[in-house]
């Protein structure tokens, strides 16, 4: 369905005179804008990360979630 959609957004794309390849440079980004970041926070010197690291990279201690 994805690739469907894809390809009938850039052949519309095209046809308005707009480059091809716009839409398969836009693929790879998609899955980014539906997903909610948590942010987690080491409890001891406060670092905070929104990424999927478990442990601080300071001091090695758990993260926790906020």
């Amino acid at each position: 369905m994805l690739l469907a959609g894809s390809l009938a957004i850039s052949a519309v794309f095209f046809m308005a005179g707009l480059p091809f390849f716009f839409m398969f440079l836009f693929i790879p980004l998609i899955p980014l804008f539906g997903r909610q970041r948590r942010a987690k926070k080491c409890p001891l010197c406060g670092w905070e990360t929104y990424g999927d690291e478990i442990y601080c990279p300071y001091d090695g201690t758990a993260l926790e979630e906020e």
